[in-house]
């Protein structure tokens, strides 16, 4: 009889263990929710917030942090699919959910982060295309008045394709690439204004502007002795015809291809600055220009120049100095164009023919001090 009561207890106690276990792997995770999958359990959400980020440009910006958010996305999925394939009981969903609203919030953070960035930086790069195009334009206008060599011309050049291409870029509201691109633009448009300055210094020099000045006092001190004077200010572009030491008359002129240089050697095209005189007079048939006023160049002063740089090696010993420095017609062009001669148009030139005589003094200056295009451009550069 005890035997049997105690064989009751046991049926018994394994028919509760039996209830017990069936309940907490069937009927507790039925109501605690770790059978349950996650309620985006694909990870739509982050997904979708990744190509947000990705349209605003986070592959450029922060590459390393959008490869990170797409494996946390991969492993919160990884996860999520392994429970679901686990038998019911077995599953627990707490982990890939805690993966998935991590993936969710690195996904946030990444997409904010990158419409913050573009937000900034768009009045940034509008900014710098306004500072690009300005430096453009500057330099453009400072090398007309420049000699514009391969170095200056190619700087130019890459500035203003760069500018266009931050402008493109702009507009496409890829604003870090604009960024780029306009600050390229700037760098290049620096270096070719600052190689044209290079070139015009001189214009504004005080040892230069003191010895024009004496020049031109001295061609108008000549036309008091003698009733007539040249002086041509290669700034202006300009033939001042002085009159018993004042003032008569002015004629636009053309000058040589290289106006803003000295006058160094033969075929560098450049305009000869000093003091000269005219030691022949060309009539019609004697020059294809027409009528032409002969220049002593080189004179004394040119001669020692010319020597001094061959001595220090700035010249071969082959160069030569040049020569055959004129005023002559068929100017009137309204650009630089001559050899290095001083070509005021037809018109002007029969003037100037019949009023010059040998012996007329020419003084050739590069500014007269007083305001010119050259001298305004370094100013305005140098605000």
């Amino acid at each position: 009889m005890k035997k049997r009561k105690t064989t009751r207890r046991i049926i018994l106690l394994l028919i509760l263990c039996a209830i017990t276990w069936f309940a907490s792997v069937w009927l507790v995770p039925l109501f605690d929710g770790s059978q349950s999958p996650p309620l985006d359990p694909t990870g739509k959400g982050a997904e979708n917030l990744l190509f947000a980020a990705r349209r605003e440009g986070a592959e450029e910006l922060y590459p390393q942090r959008l490869t990170a958010c797409q494996d946390a996305l991969k492993e919160a999925r990884f996860e999520t699919n392994l429970q679901l394939a686990s038998q019911w009981g077995t599953r627990d969903f707490v982990r890939p959910q805690r993966l998935l609203d991590e993936a969710q919030a690195q996904a946030f953070q990444l997409w904010k982060d990158v419409v913050d960035h573009r937000r900034e930086v768009k009045p940034e790069a509008e900014a710098m295309i306004a500072r690009a195009d300005d430096s453009l334009q500057r330099s453009n206008e400072v090398a007309d008045l420049s000699r514009q060599d391969y170095y200056t011309r190619g700087h130019l050049a890459t500035a203003f394709m760069q500018l266009h291409q931050a402008q493109s870029y702009y507009r496409a509201g890829l604003y870090d690439r604009a960024l780029s691109a306009a600050t390229y633009s700037l760098e290049s448009s620096s270096r070719a204004l600052s190689r044209s300055r290079q070139y015009l210094e001189r214009f504004d020099d005080p040892h230069h502007l003191r010895l024009w000045e004496v020049w031109i006092r001295e061609a108008v001190a000549s036309s008091r002795r003698t009733g007539i004077a040249f002086v041509v200010i290669k700034e202006k572009h300009r033939l001042d015809v002085y009159k018993n030491g004042r003032l008569a008359q002015s004629f636009p002129v053309d000058l040589g291809a290289n106006s803003v240089s000295q006058k160094e050697r033969a075929g560098d095209r450049a305009t000869p600055e000093g003091l000269y005189r005219i030691i022949r007079k060309k009539g019609r048939g004697a020059t294809k220009y027409g009528l032409a006023l002969l220049l002593n160049y080189p004179n004394e002063e040119d001669r020692r120049r010319f020597a001094e740089m061959k001595a220090h090696g700035q010249l071969t010993h082959r160069t030569g100095i040049g020569g055959l420095i004129e005023i002559h017609g068929t100017g009137g062009r309204g650009y630089d164009w001559t050899d290095g001669c001083i070509a005021p148009n037809d018109e002007n030139m029969e003037r100037l023919y019949h009023e010059a005589t040998i012996g007329t003094v020419v003084a050739i200056v590069g500014s007269d001090g007083t305001g010119g295009p050259i001298r305004s451009a370094l100013m305005d550069t140098r605000q």
